[in-house]
């Protein structure tokens, strides 16, 4: 009778092991999901900026390398006259650099008027397969006003990038300036950082720290199961 109750505890134990265990590996693979896709780091014209004349390409770097296939990168120009009023412009192909596929960009062919555009983009990323579209805006000899500020600030948190303007003042230099450490000049010296990838890498080693233990409970369980 004891035996008997102590293999039924065990292979209860087990089943709540493997449970766990699963459960740990989908949440990964889910945080993995919401980090895959092309999304977008830089932009010339900037984003939001304020040009003295109309650009003749709009170049587009994003995290990931493009995937080439016909209609899956794509960009539409437009003139934002109001919150829910276009006026599409015509603009070239979409090119992917040959020598940095994180680019994209798509000639100008006109003059563009006084006012403020809108880029529409969608890619499709080469690393996971993933699609991903949005916005960007900028402005040809013209003060955006208060709706299309408010406009740009929307778009901007969607992209995850500060507004034009709201990033922290640098602090004061000190009367005696601190050399910088070496870590800091690394940092300075690379002009594509990667965005978080340094939770990702503790939370993976945090995941395989747990299975581990989870692993070798599951095993002590199982011997003590058997010898009993």
């Amino acid at each position: 009778m004891v035996k008997m109750l102590q293999k039924t505890v065990t292979a209860s134990n087990c089943r709540l092991l493997l449970a766990f265990t699963l459960g740990l590996i989908a949440c990964w693979l889910v945080i993995l999901r919401a980090d895959a896709h092309a999304a977008y780091e830089s932009s010339t014209p900037a984003f939001a900026e304020q040009l003295s004349q109309s650009p003749d390409r709009i170049t587009i770097r994003f995290s990931q390398e493009l995937f080439r296939r016909e209609g899956a990168n794509t960009m539409e120009l437009a003139l934002i006259q109001s919150s829910d009023l276009l006026a599409e412009y015509e603009i070239g192909p979409v090119e992917i650099d040959n020598d940095d596929r994180k680019v994209m960009s798509a000639k100008v062919p006109v003059e563009l008027p006084p006012g403020g555009y809108g880029v529409r983009w969608t890619t499709l990323s080469a690393e996971d397969g993933d699609e991903h579209s949005g916005w960007l805006t900028f402005y040809v000899q013209w003060e955006p006003r208060p709706w299309q500020i408010e406009q740009d600030r929307h778009i901007a948190q969607e992209l995850l990038i500060p507004y034009p303007g709201d990033e922290p003042d640098p602090p004061e230099a000190a009367d005696a300036p601190t050399p910088a450490t070496p870590a800091v000049a690394r940092a300075a010296d690379d002009p594509n950082p990667a965005l978080g990838v340094g939770p990702l890498v503790w939370l993976a080693l945090g995941v395989v720290a747990a299975l581990t233990v989870v692993g070798a409970l599951g095993f002590h369980l199982g011997r003590r199961g058997t010898g009993a």
